[in-house]
């Protein structure tokens, strides 16, 4: 590990210079802890930027990898191993892709299940090494999946008030229930659910009048819930369902409202900055209005429930009325309350002048202060000094500051932190990045366009990534998307979760300065605690740093005698000699193999001899957990139907599946002579002969991190639909039909054996050969009446050799790298059958990682599609010494 880190000591920018006066023992044990923490504990990063944030079902999203490393956060040179998950509408892992980094930069994407659930996607990204700074520090981003074969029930609901008493929270509510056409669903019945969680609040069913409209008052208990959602579902038929899910907007007795003064203190006297910020238990924001009361001073909140006052305290204690314009209601609080005696702070960050001014006022003994300013760790100034005549000035040069979030702390003496107050710096001498267009924006036209990167007006080499798209499809949304700049110098170094963080980085204006220092008054820092500096204690590292694909597992006694383990030598074989490594164990059987290169799933060979037991050992590899199974589902307040993407959808998607399947061998005329054992046993097993539809856990990339079978199912074949509720499980598969008593749910087989639903959920993935679902009447009838509503089998591994050792021997299959696909670009300088087909792309070209050369130059090419009158070009990118770049343009 230690060889690991000097690589990034390396490639770390020197630190900036430190003013530090005194010697004294406080400011040198400072010091020295983020020297140290510097060197020894550097803090991994990751962002992905994304082709775009709205996709359909059954899409590819494309993403570029981004891993910095240390406070400079350049491009890590520490992990090569970066873990992507998807998480569908209700927060389940959906798919898990490993990534492979080269200079803290890889690629990937995910195939959106084609049917699966619409809703807000979450996708997170990390490494090892992050997991012992906290999962905080992991990458989260969201996208929204629609279902473009769908539009038969797009229900819009709106709250003509929200009432709280007794304990009870009482909704009045409208609903319009229209298709995508507009046509409103006249006469039909939907039912509606309010839950938290797994925990059913009210459900009830409503016929809709002839304008398909509804007017309805429910009530759930008064409860700070982490989610609520409304559950709205429409029978289609008999047989099938379609729900959608929207948040379910909390009372304003239940939001969190926090007035905060600057720097954490005001006292009698002295004028203070008081910010607030109000947000549901779900973490979205309250907008509200408020007065302080006996005073003159109004407020309300910015689209981030965020905002601030001035006041100078002349009695202890302040009450603020607030209430929600939306609603109605009304709330009282009590501000913090006023010091009689003790300091204040205030930060004046004047845009024109070259230092940052910290007024700290008020009184304090012993008057021996010590001010901090710090950001990730890199102390930029450090000083000590005491009040004169009530009073402390000091400028930090900006001259010494770094981009992101600073933090300037006041101490006394002893070390106790007094006064804190983050400081935003914004990016200091960015990439600037020049694009020119070549070729016009006519269907099937060729488009060049040339990048030049520059810094302080000279040519810089970059990696970027860079997306093209069709603004008519793909527009409005991408403004409020995650940014490179707004998760590597915001959200990735705050607590808590901040609302359209890249709002704070369309422009410099002065109000979008200072809502972004309404943040800054308003979040916590979570890197450092000021006991443990003073402590000298660091964070416990329990997962080290990953160069490659890592191999764990135990050795045991065979025989179970009581000779045990000596120790000995194991050797791993990858695939048919893609790698072969040795390693040694110990007396407790423990081994692994680090830092193996290879994609895809391989087949591994490891044979190992103990030095007491020789070849009568069990080899058996531990097969890695998912870090998340799952995440707190995230739900919109309105459904999101974007018209003309969805316009699009089937073009789009016959498209996909006609460049798709040009790997696809064509095996007319070939005969098979022989089968595999397995296939043999596989068919000898099936007594009922193969479904209409057979998945196969092995092809469904990451099915280790799936909890269940049924999350095999979900969203993986046409016309079935998987809904799990803790131990509920309800299947419903379209177009087979329900007999007299048998229910509406399937049959469910284990290893031809008829069981309960609730039996498979007990049944673990990775025991799992296959899994059948018969949909035809015409091969469902061999079931008889039991299989009116179709049949679910699932086949379990026969353990023929799978993962079981022989004389010291195990052969077994583990995950490498994932393969990333290569996007699509057509040539339309000559013709052929794939050209034939209606363009209509939403993603016209994507390229994950782009490089400038020595001269800061880059050139790409690529055809228009048959629609794209205006092209949306978004490009970010970072270099060597981790100076940060986005550029986005529109083509026309």
């Amino acid at each position: 590990m230690k060889k690991q880190l000097l690589l990034l000591i390396l490639f770390l920018i020197s630190c900036s210079s430190v003013k530090l006066y005194g010697q004294e023992a406080l400011p040198q044990k400072i010091q020295s802890y983020f020297d140290t923490y510097q060197k020894e504990y550097p803090v991994e990063k990751a962002y992905l930027h994304l082709d775009k944030n709205t996709y359909t079902l059954g899409e590819e999203v494309w993403f570029s990898a981004y891993l910095t490393a240390g406070s400079n956060q350049i491009p890590s040179p520490l992990s090569a191993t970066l873990y992507v998950d998807l998480f569908d509408g209700d927060g389940l892992l959906l798919e898990q892709k490993i990534v492979r980094l080269e200079k803290g930069r890889g690629k990937g994407d995910f195939e959106l299940p084609s049917f699966g659930k619409p809703g807000i996607y979450q996708i997170k990204a990390y490494t090892a090494w992050m997991r012992n700074f906290g999962d905080t520090y992991f990458f989260t981003g969201s996208i929204q999946v629609v279902d473009g074969a769908g539009g038969s029930f797009l229900p819009k609901i709106t709250y003509s008030g929200i009432e709280s008493t007794g304990g009870k929270v009482t909704y009045r509510a409208d609903l319009v229930v229209v298709d995508s056409e507009g046509n409103s669903l006249a006469g039909k019945t939907i039912e509606i659910k309010a839950k938290a969680g797994e925990e059913q609040l009210y459900s009830q069913k409503f016929p809709l009048n002839a304008q398909g409209e509804l007017s309805f008052t429910f009530s759930i208990p008064e409860k700070a819930n982490p989610n609520q959602i409304l559950e709205l579902t429409y029978f289609e038929n008999e047989t099938y369902e379609v729900t959608q899910k929207l948040s379910l907007p909390y009372s304003l007795s239940l939001a969190d409202i926090q007035f905060l003064p600057e720097g954490g203190q005001w006292i009698m006297g002295k004028k203070a900055n008081m910010a607030f910020r109000a947000i549901y238990p779900n973490g979205m924001p309250v907008s509200l209005e408020g007065e302080v009361s006996g005073t003159e001073i109004t407020f309300s909140s910015n689209f981030g429930g965020l905002g601030k006052f001035e006041i100078t305290p002349d009695r202890a204690e302040y009450q603020a009325k607030i209430r929600n314009p939306a609603t109605g209601q009304e709330r009282s609080f009590n501000l913090p309350k006023v010091d009689s005696e003790g300091l204040v702070l205030q930060v004046i960050n004047n845009p024109a002048a070259s230092y940052v001014t910290a007024f700290v006022q008020g009184t304090y003994e012993p008057n021996s202060l010590l001010l901090i300013s710090q950001t990730r760790g890199i102390i930029n100034y450090m000083i000590q000094g005491s009040l004169a005549n009530g009073v402390w000035g000091v400028r930090i040069p900006k001259e010494n500051l770094i981009s992101g979030i600073n933090h300037i702390t006041v101490m006394d003496s002893k070390g106790n932190a007094l006064l804190e107050r983050l400081l935003f710096v914004q990016p200091i001498n960015p990439i600037q990045l020049e694009l020119t267009k070549s070729g016009n924006l006519s269907p099937r036209e060729k488009i060049s366009i040339n990048l030049k990167s520059t810094a302080t007006g000279n040519a810089v080499a970059g990696s970027f990534s860079v997306a093209v798209l069709d603004a008519q499809q793909t527009g409005a949304e991408m403004d409020l998307a995650e940014t490179i700049f707004s998760n590597l110098l915001l959200t990735s170094d705050l607590k808590g979760s901040i609302y359209q963080p890249a709002r704070y980085f369309l422009d410099s204006k002065p109000e979008t300065l200072e809502d972004l220092d309404l943040v800054m008054l308003t979040h916590g820092w979570r890197r450092f605690n000021w006991e443990d500096v003073l402590a000298g204690s660091f964070q416990k590292v329990e997962h080290f740093i990953e160069r490659g694909i890592n191999i764990e597992g135990t050795i045991t006694d065979q025989e179970q005698t009581k000779k045990g383990l000596g120790g000995g030598k194991i050797t791993a074989l990858v695939g048919e000699g893609i790698e072969i490594v040795s390693s040694e164990f110990g007396p407790n059987g423990r081994f692994i193999f680090r830092d193996l290169e290879y994609l895809d799933s391989a087949k591994v060979t490891i044979t190992a001899e103990d030095s007491r037991l020789k070849n009568f050992i069990d080899i058996e590899v531990i097969r890695p957990e998912a870090v998340f199974n799952e995440v707190a589902g995230k739900y919109p307040k309105e459904i999101i139907w974007p018209a003309e993407l969805v316009a699009t959808y089937r073009e789009r998607n016959m498209m996909r599946q006609l460049n798709s399947d040009q790997d696809i061998i064509d095996l007319q005329g070939v005969t098979v002579e022989a089968k595999t054992i397995e296939r043999e046993e596989e068919e000898i097993k099936k007594i009922y002969g193969a479904g209409d539809v057979t998945l196969d856990p092995s092809k469904i990339p990451s099915s280790v991190g799936f909890t269940n079978v049924f999350q095999l199912i979900q969203g993986r074949v046409s016309g079935v639909q998987v809904f799990v509720s803790g131990l509920s499980v309800s299947v419903t598969i379209r177009g087979v039909g329900s007999l007299g008593g048998a229910g509406t749910q399937p049959l469910y087989l284990l290893d031809n054996a008829p069981v309960e639903a609730s039996t498979l959920l007990n049944i673990s993935p990775r025991d799992i050969a296959n899994v059948d679902v018969f949909k035809d009447p015409a091969k469902t009838a061999i079931f008889g009446a039991q299989g009116a509503n179709g049949v679910i089998a699932i086949y379990t591994k026969t353990g023929s050799g799978f993962g079981r050792s022989v004389g010291g021997t195990l052969v077994t299959n583990y995950g490498g790298y994932s393969v990333p696909k290569e996007f699509y670009l057509p040539k339309y300088d000559t013709k052929t059958v794939e050209n034939s087909v209606k363009d209509a792309r939403a993603t016209i070209y994507w390229n994950p990682i782009l490089s400038t050369d020595e001269n800061g130059q880059a050139k790409v090419e690529f055809f228009n599609s048959d629609l794209a009158k205006k092209q949306l070009v978004i490009i970010e990118g970072i270099t060597s010494d981790g100076r940060l770049a986005r550029l986005v343009r529109i083509l026309e």
